[in-house]
């Protein structure tokens, strides 16, 4: 199984095989992100829960939307994230 080093927790782990429903994001989270980080992030109740309920994010609306991406980006560590994530969990 292929491994890839994961940016958030900087460890490496296997390749997510399964299919996220990312469209174009799909591909840079497999290949950056292992599947424990993707689970904490997308878990029901898990931080993207808490970064729409602490924003307040309509996701019908095409800035809320572009807003969770940037807090998804800036938790997982990857490029292109335009703002530093501050978790509410601690």
């Amino acid at each position: 199984m292929p491994q890839i080093h994961c940016r958030k927790c900087d460890t490496d782990a296997e390749i997510m095989t399964e299919n996220l429903f990312l469209g174009k994001l799909e591909e840079e989270v497999k290949q950056n992100v292992c599947g424990a980080c993707w689970e904490e992030w997308n878990k029901p109740g898990g931080v993207k829960t808490m970064v729409i309920n602490e924003y307040r994010l309509n996701l019908g609306d095409e800035h809320a939307r572009a807003t969770l991406k940037n807090q998804m980006r800036a938790f997982l560590k990857l490029d292109g994230g335009e703002t530093e994530f501050k978790d509410y969990r601690t």
